[in-house]
């Protein structure tokens, strides 16, 4: 999944896909994990209860899972032609997030400071996946550009595709729905997951944890349209590896509400057995034919 070495040279594409998010995403998310006054410091700049610190790490948790997901695309060998996973960063940051991030400061939800940082991170490394596949990509244009994203979105139709990355891929999409629901409004995730009463800053931060949701489906979406199976083993392993234990020792140190953590972990754990039982099958039937 991740060699170190890589098996192959990396494209230029490929390797500023990987560094710029593990400088990004990886890296400053483990800090927030570790040190949530530091994001507090640098981009709230407010007075958080202790519930909001722990929502705070609770989305630096989720970086990390962006980060590790970008690494892991950046670093397989697609079984379709293209770099359809990688292009479909773009689209995603440079609208989606974008879009996101302003909605919820124009209702008074995120900070200034936090929307502009972010704003301009992920439209700059956008920006810059772009140019960089147009300069090394015979016939770049943006009509070539979606056209690759979009090939990739259905690859159920595809003879090479395999199941596990089917499964990866419908949770994802199910992922954006559920996640995107709940981003809309917040008061359905805390009634539905029996949230304590939002506090002055609860509200945005639910809404931010749900975005860096619709982010990981989308990932999913992509990853899983690649046809290979790195994408899904990677979604099994952060889920078995960060995911679990972090919403684990969260709920045992009271940081998180029991109706959440018990929500988000289950839904982890069927998540991580849907796309780990084709992979096992495929396993199984490889030796089987050895």
């Amino acid at each position: 999944m991740l060699s170190l070495p890589p098996r192959k040279q990396l494209a230029t594409l490929h390797t500023f896909t990987a560094w710029s998010a593990f400088l990004a995403y990886f890296v400053s998310g483990v800090l927030g994990v570790a040190f949530p006054q530091i994001l507090n410091f640098a981009f709230f700049d407010m007075k958080l209860s202790s519930r909001e610190s722990e929502y705070v790490r609770l989305n630096c948790g989720l970086l990390v899972v962006i980060g590790f997901l970008y690494i892991v695309t950046a670093r397989s060998s697609p079984m379709v032609i293209g770099n359809g996973a990688i292009l479909g960063t773009v689209p995603e940051r440079l609208f989606l997030v974008t879009a996101i991030l302003i909605w919820l400061y124009q209702q008074a939800l995120i900070p200034f400071i936090f929307t502009l940082a972010f704003v301009l991170l992920d439209s700059t490394l956008a920006v810059a996946t772009y140019v960089i596949w147009s300069r090394n990509t015979p016939g770049a244009s943006p009509r070539k550009c979606l056209g690759e994203i979009t090939g990739i979105m259905l690859p159920i139709l595809s003879p090479k595709q395999k199941w596990s990355s089917n499964c990866a891929q419908i949770i994802g999409y199910f992922q954006i729905v559920v996640s995107f629901t709940f981003l809309a409004q917040p008061e359905i995730a805390r009634d539905a997951l029996c949230l304590d009463p939002f506090g002055r800053f609860t509200k945005g931060l639910v809404a931010l944890f749900f975005m860096s949701n619709v982010v990981i489906g989308w990932l999913h979406v992509m990853g899983g349209g690649d046809g290979n199976e790195s994408f899904p083993t990677g979604a099994v392993f952060y889920r078995l590896v960060w995911s679990e234990p972090l919403i684990s020792v969260m709920y045992y140190f009271d940081r998180i509400e029991k109706g959440f953590a018990l929500a988000v972990g289950t839904s982890e754990l069927i998540s991580a057995l849907i796309i780990f039982v084709p992979l096992c099958i495929k396993l199984l039937s490889s030796k089987k034919k050895n």
